[in-house]
């Protein structure tokens, strides 16, 4: 029996061919709810749904795609050479073809490059961040509880952990990558109360961090519960990372708990997945140590669409979540 057709990213997300960019980021809010693993989907349905928002909510990625599923006509003249040449320089590959992607060079020449600021501005129109502001890497300090907060040893840790990574981030991670701008101690005023140690902005993507200092001994991670030496430990950046989505529709937020051991070894603990495990699933959230944390999350906001892109609308939503 042959295998059926894979679906179009217009059939991924619900949507006609003609659809409009809002009508887009509404279907694609809802596509992401519905496949989501947590609500009853799957990683492949949500990471479809993820890359067919990333190609039709990019204007120069979705005319490519038109091109050359034949909804549109090619760029440039229309040559082959053209088409394929724009393919090359981005999107993902569609759904039941072999695709173009940009290489991992690739991804880091497009991370190095100057940022653009989104969208364009103008005397008459000035940006939404004031641009000095804009221009800055880091924003917000990590998060402080009160003085009797401190003695519990979870606070302890949860502290400690977030000074950590956002040095990590700072030292390792922004001096090379121009439009990535990280958020300290985000509160989003949502009925939940979401909070985040981090976020990550660069490009349409969006990393949410959290982060604590582990105990002695190896940790272990099958996608869904964390335990240390067969105990759990509880974890809320799952539930956040939901609410985030649905805050943000216009991005791809992924997760990631870095847990810090030694301060004299990046890669303590040891963190133990099942054989198999795709450690690189944009729909998993990663638990990582610092000695991996940085290369997983460069990678992830790297590949995405225009990573050099600093979206000004969202990073003024983030800055007024974290009191900036």
């Amino acid at each position: 029996m042959a295998e059926a057709p894979r679906k179009s990213y217009y059939d991924v997300l619900g949507v006609p061919a003609e659809a409009d960019i809002k009508d887009i980021k509404d279907a694609y809010r809802r596509a992401a709810r519905a496949s989501h693993p947590d609500l009853g989907g799957s990683a492949a349905q949500f990471h479809d749904v993820a890359v067919a928002y990333e190609t039709l909510s990019d204007p120069q990625r979705r005319e490519r795609y038109d091109a050359e599923t034949g909804r549109g006509r090619p760029t440039a003249g229309g040559s082959a050479r053209n088409t394929a040449a724009g393919s090359a320089a981005g999107g993902p590959g569609r759904p039941g073809s072999a695709g173009t992607t940009r290489t991992s060079v690739e991804d880091e020449d497009a991370a190095k490059s100057p940022p653009v600021y989104l969208p364009p501005f103008s005397p008459s129109n000035p940006p939404t961040v004031p641009l000095i502001l804009a221009g800055r890497h880091v924003h917000g300090e990590p998060r402080q509880p009160g003085m009797f907060a401190r003695l519990s040893s979870g606070v302890r840790s949860r502290v400690d952990g977030e000074l950590r990574t956002s040095n990590l981030i700072e030292r390792a991670l922004l001096p090379s990558y121009p439009a990535a701008r990280l958020v300290n101690g985000v509160q989003f005023d949502d009925r939940n109360r979401t909070s985040a140690g981090h976020v990550l902005l660069a490009g349409y993507r969006m990393a949410v961090i959290d982060s604590f200092t582990g105990p002695p001994g190896n940790f272990s991670w099958d996608g869904r519960s964390l335990r240390h030496q067969g105990r759990p430990v509880d974890l809320r950046l799952p539930t956040t990372l939901r609410a985030v989505q649905e805050l943000f529709p216009e991005c791809n937020v992924a997760g990631w708990v870095v847990i810090h051991g030694a301060p004299d070894n990046p890669f303590a603990p040891v963190i133990d997945v099942p054989p198999g495990f795709d450690r690189t699933s944009p729909t998993v959230t990663q638990v990582v140590n610092a000695g991996t944390a940085v290369r997983t999350i460069r990678s992830f906001l790297s590949s995405g669409p225009s990573p050099n892109v600093v979206q000004l609308p969202v990073l003024a939503r983030l800055l007024t979540s974290a009191g900036s």
